[in-house]
């Protein structure tokens, strides 16, 4: 092989790619923001949403509201809460009319001063986020009734309310300062990594290949003084090439733009959204040694694909086939990127960082949660060299094929 030759061709594929503006949206721009706009943009709205919705008046429905013990409702306004009084709990909430309602049976309040036993149904729509929102003041509010009316028995049995609590539980967090600033959807990291070192290589894989078909110009770079492995090799580097780009934005989108964000929006998040910034992740702090993995990792995650891209769009016949072959990938990654965020439930074997993109996902939750476990290292940067020489090999072989090259 001649490495001018390859530099050549991986020149005029990257030339080639950077005539369409969308390369380098797709590539710098989208990048390098959807990390800080999901990761810290999200907590900022969610903690904006939080606070409103807290200080904000909501109106639940009540059945029997002169059922309704004047404690317990005063505990309730505290909570910024109104009343409008139905007949069909259930059927408001299920309209959308109320996000809440409340059942208050005859005889509460007596039953309560009695000594004895109340019962009162909260209806609201679980998975929708304001009902339950609104579902959780109605409960704290009963919840410090209740305290109120446990309290005052204690006392007039002669009992200490500590008596209820005989054990004090501490909680100690023993997370690394990594693990908590990674947030429970720190996952999010290696799954946005992958998906644009996809998206940022297959414009490239598609316009080098069945692009050239479809122009023409395959033919012309066939009978120049070009060996079928220096092209194949120059298609291989360019596309590899934008695929690393679009992961390092993303990476650099995170660690840099991400903090920018951070200490720009820091003044508007309260206690409650600072706790969704680091639900999120949104507090996420690597060091050089972690992003220096983060990038090898993401090299050669880049090649793997990259090779595995050229020698599926060699197939195609024109740039709309090749992008119907592709489109597949992004569903296949999914499915491993959505058991990712359960990764915690199951214990793994080592073998399992053999499997290509898979091993690269989990192996990047790992730096990013501070761990740099040795073996799962090797066995994925091996794996995904390995892998890379396959595919590479597969679309070099297939270049030679003349029924490939010239289908129709």
């Amino acid at each position: 092989m001649r490495p001018e030759m390859i530099l050549h061709i991986t020149r005029k594929e990257i030339l080639s790619t950077l005539r369409d503006r969308r390369a380098i949206i797709s590539n710098l721009l989208i990048p390098f923001l959807i990390l800080p706009l999901v990761m810290l943009g999200l907590p900022v709205f969610l903690g904006g949403l939080f606070e409103r919705e807290s200080q904000t008046i909501s109106e639940i429905a009540v059945v029997s509201l002169v059922n309704l013990p004047a404690d317990l409702r005063q505990q309730l306004e505290a909570q910024n809460l109104a009343f409008s009084e139905v007949t069909d709990p259930f059927s408001v909430v299920e309209s959308g009319d109320y996000q809440a309602a409340i059942a208050i049976e005859a005889g509460f309040a007596e039953a309560l001063e009695s000594g004895g036993k109340a019962t009162l149904t909260l209806y609201s729509k679980r998975g929708n986020l304001r009902s339950e929102l609104i579902a959780s003041k109605v409960e704290n509010a009963v919840r410090d009734y209740q305290q109120t009316i446990v309290a005052e028995r204690l006392k007039a049995a002669g009992l200490d309310v500590a008596v209820l609590t005989p054990i004090e539980l501490s909680a100690v967090d023993a997370s690394s300062a990594a693990e908590r600033a990674s947030g429970s959807f720190g996952w999010l990291i290696p799954f946005f990594i992958v998906i644009w070192t996809l998206a940022g290589g297959q414009m490239t894989a598609i316009d080098a290949t069945a692009g050239e078909k479809e122009r023409g110009t395959l033919e012309v770079l066939l009978v120049s003084p070009v060996r079928r492995i220096e092209a194949v090799m120059g298609k291989f580097l360019a596309t590899m090439l934008f695929g690393l780009t679009a992961a390092l934005m993303a990476i650099l989108g995170y660690v840099l733009g991400g903090t920018v964000m951070r200490r720009f929006f820091g003044a508007q998040l309260g206690d409650e959204g600072s706790e969704i910034v680091t639900l999120l992740g949104g507090s996420l702090s690597i060091d050089l040694i972690s992003i220096l993995l983060l990038i090898i990792s993401s090299l050669l995650l880049a090649a793997l694909i990259a090779a595995l891209l050229i020698g599926i769009t060699m197939f195609a016949r024109s740039f709309r086939e090749a992008q119907t072959y592709v489109a597949p990938l992004s569903f296949i990654l999914i499915i491993p990127i959505v058991g990712l965020q359960f990764a915690d439930f199951f214990s793994f074997s080592s073998l399992i960082y053999l499997i290509p993109i898979l091993n690269t996902m989990l192996l990047m939750d790992e730096i990013v949660k501070g761990s740099i476990p040795l073996v799962p290292l090797l066995l994925t940067w091996g794996s995904s060299l390995g892998f890379a020489a396959i595919f590479l090999d597969f679309a070099y072989r297939s270049f030679k094929r003349e029924d490939v090259l010239f289908r129709t």
